[in-house]
């Protein structure tokens, strides 16, 4: 809806397959609506947002599905890099210029990542945009994680 009200423009950049991920179907959603707010709260009206989806994979090494969200914001100023995955409430801390809201929501998507083996960061250009980047590791299609052959 906030994508709507603001006439963000919404694209896609996924291939038409992508191999199983080790990670829950709820907690993948609620990193992609918590990023996807995020890019949404950040970026100016009739902006624009891309989401993009790949496969990486090195030889000899455990693959993994990269996810980026980019937003078309003012960018995060290098000083709050830092702060930018942790908790923040306002009656505490500054507002983070270019992060949506308070921040809570790339919290929680930091614990969801890390705590199904992945990892999440962040790179920013002043004036120009963010992206939010999440690597999962690869399902060996039993339900376990490539890379450790657990559930």
């Amino acid at each position: 809806a906030r994508l709507r009200e603001k006439n963000i423009l919404l694209r896609m950049d996924l291939p038409d397959r992508l191999p199983l991920v080790h990670a829950d179907r709820d907690a993948l959603q609620q990193i992609l609506i918590h990023l996807l707010q995020n890019a949404g709260a950040a970026t100016p009206v009739e902006g624009e947002i891309l989401l993009r989806a790949q496969l990486e994979q090195k030889e000899d090494q455990p693959g993994f599905v990269l996810v980026q969200v980019s937003d078309s914001g003012g960018g995060i100023p290098a000083a709050d890099m830092p702060r930018v995955f942790s908790r923040l409430y306002r009656a505490d801390n500054a507002l983070i210029q270019g992060v949506g809201d308070t921040g809570v929501g790339l919290s929680i998507v930091k614990a969801l990542v890390e705590a199904h083996g992945g990892r999440v960061w962040v790179d920013s250009v002043m004036e120009v945009g963010s992206t939010f980047s999440v690597l999962l590791p690869l399902s060996d299609g039993n339900g376990r994680d490539a890379e450790a052959g657990a559930p």
